[in-house]
C-alpha cells in the first residue's frame, strides 16, 4: 500500500525521537520513498546523519536549509503524506497556531499534502485543556491525530503520553494511505459519531486445562476493520480472543479479550445496543464439549478405542443480535458457493450485510495478510479485488456507511 508513496517524516524533540529510524527503515521496506526534516531540539536525541544513511537522502534541518533552492517549499511540494512523529507538545501548538520558526514547522505550514501526527508527551502535558484544544482543531482541519498509549513514561511512572510502537505506526499510515487512496475526500472525521463494535479471532473452546477447539482465523481483518473505524473518526470497542488482541492496534482502540463462544455471547448481548454497527468478524465455533475435564484427559484413559468427544451447540451470536438496535454485519468463511451460502446467511440471520471470503484460496484470508470478499446486502453485491486487509477494511467500511444511509432513510 505504500509502494511509490512519497513520506515526509517530520521528528520533534521527545525523547521517543530516538525510536523513529525504525518506523524509517519500515516505510521504505514497504516500498516508500522516505524523507526526513528534524527541529534542533529532535537532533539532541537523534542525529540527522543517522536518517540520512537511512534514506539516502539529505536531512532538512535548522542548519541545513539549503540543500536545495527554498528546500522546505520543495519537501512540502514533494510529499504524498507527511507524517510527524514523535508530535511534541509545543510542534503541536504552533502547528495549530500556524507558527513556522523552523524550517520543519516551514514545511509543515508549506504542504497540502496529508497530514498525520503522532503525539508523544508528558500525561499531565497531552490532558492540558490547552493541548486537547489543539488537537481538536487539527482534527477539525483534516489532520489525522493518532493519539497516544497508556503506559511507562521517560518520567517513571505510567500515564497517557506514550508513542504507540512502530507497527502501530506503520499500520496508522497504511490506513491512511489507502483512505486517501480509495475515496479522497474522505477526512479524518469521516465516521466522526459513529460507533462500532467488532468481534475478532477465533474462538477456544476448552476440553480440559490443556487443550480447546479452535480454528485457524488470526483475527487480522476484524482488528483492521477496528484500526480503521477508529482511525477515520468512530468510537471503537473491538472484543478479540487471545491471538487477535495483541495484533498491532491503534491505542484508541478499546479491547476486551475473550476465549469462548459463550464469553463472546455474553460481552456482544451486554454491549450491542449502544453501538450504531456491529461487525462480527470472528470466527466464531459452531460447537463446545458438553463435559469440561477439570483434570488433563491423560492418554491411557482412550486405550484402544479411542477417544471421543461428546459436542453441544453453542450459541447463534449473529442471530440474536437485533438489527432494529443497530446495522448488523456477518462474515462468511466458505470454500464453495460462496455467493449462494451468503446469501442463505444474510437472510438465516436477519444481517444487513454479510463480508463472504473463500477460504479455500490459501494466498488470502485466514491467517493471511491479504483478503478478497465479496460483500453481500438486500440491494446487491459488491466485489473486492484482492488487497492487503487494512485496504479490505476501508473498502468494507466505505459500503457499511453507504448502506447504513440507505438503510436510515
Amino acid at each position: 500500500m505504500l509502494a511509490n508513496q512519497n513520506i515526509l517524516v517530520v521528528v520533534t524533540g521527545g525523547i521517543a525521537a530516538y525510536k523513529i529510524p525504525n518506523v524509517v527503515r519500515q516505510l521504505i521496506k514497504k516500498g516508500a520513498s522516505v524523507r526526513v526534516a528534524m527541529t534542533k531540539t529532535a537532533e539532541k536525541f537523534i542525529t540527522a546523519e543517522t536518517f540520512r544513511v537511512l534514506t539516502k537522502e539529505p536531512v532538512l534541518t535548522d542548519d541545513n536549509y539549503q540543500i536545495s533552492p527554498v528546500a522546505h517549499i520543495n519537501l512540502a511540494d514533494w510529499s504524498d503524506l507527511v507524517v510527524v512523529t514523535p508530535a511534541t507538545a509545543n510542534t503541536i501548538a504552533k502547528l495549530d497556531e500556524g507558527i513556522a520558526d523552523n524550517e520543519a514547522l516551514s514545511t509543515l505550514l508549506a504542504t497540502t499534502a496529508p497530514v498525520v501526527v503522532f503525539p508523544a508527551m508528558n500525561h499531565n502535558m497531552w490532558q492540558n485543556k490547552r493541548t486537547q484544544r489543539h488537537i481538536k482543531n487539527l482534527k477539525d482541519d483534516g489532520v489525522w491525530v493518532v493519539e497516544p498509549e497508556t503506559g511507562f513514561l521517560a518520567e517513571g511512572y505510567e500515564g497517557k503520553g506514550r508513542l504507540p510502537d512502530i507497527d502501530q505506526q506503520v499500520k496508522a499510515i497504511e490506513l491512511v494511505t489507502e483512505a486517501i487512496a480509495q475515496f479522497p475526500p474522505l477526512s479524518s472525521s469521516g465516521l466522526k459519531g459513529f460507533s462500532f463494535l467488532i468481534s475478532a479471532g477465533g474462538t477456544h473452546e476448552a476440553i480440559d486445562p490443556v487443550r480447546f477447539l479452535t480454528n485457524k482465523s488470526s483475527g487480522k481483518m476484524g482488528v483492521a476493520l477496528s484500526n480503521a473505524a477508529r482511525l477515520l473518526g468512530a468510537t471503537v470497542k473491538l472484543i478479540a480472543t487471545p491471538e487477535a488482541a495483541v495484533l498491532p492496534k491503534l491505542p484508541e482502540v478499546k479491547t476486551t479479550v475473550i476465549e469462548s463462544a459463550i464469553q463472546l455471547n455474553d460481552a456482544i448481548q451486554n454491549e450491542y445496543k449502544n453501538y450504531d454497527v456491529v461487525i462480527m468478524a470472528a470466527a466464531v465455533s459452531d460447537y463446545r464439549v458438553a463435559h469440561y475435564s477439570n483434570q488433563k484427559i491423560k492418554k491411557q484413559h482412550q486405550e484402544k478405542s479411542g477417544f471421543q468427544l461428546d459436542l453441544m451447540t453453542n450459541p447463534d451470536i449473529l442471530a440474536s443480535i437485533d438489527n432494529r438496535q443497530c446495522y448488523k454485519v456477518g462474515f462468511a468463511a466458505e470454500s464453495i458457493d460462496i455467493i449462494k451460502y451468503a446469501k442463505d446467511k444474510l437472510n438465516k440471520k436477519s444481517a444487513d450485510m454479510i463480508v463472504a471470503n473463500d477460504i479455500s484460496k490459501k494466498e488470502s484470508g485466514f491467517n493471511s495478510d491479504d483478503n478478497e470478499v465479496i460483500i453481500i446486502t438486500e440491494n446487491g453485491e459488491h466485489f473486492i479485488d484482492r488487497n492487503k486487509k487494512e485496504a479490505i477494511a476501508i473498502s468494507v467500511l466505505k459500503v457499511i456507511m453507504e448502506e447504513y444511509h440507505k438503510k436510515a432513510k
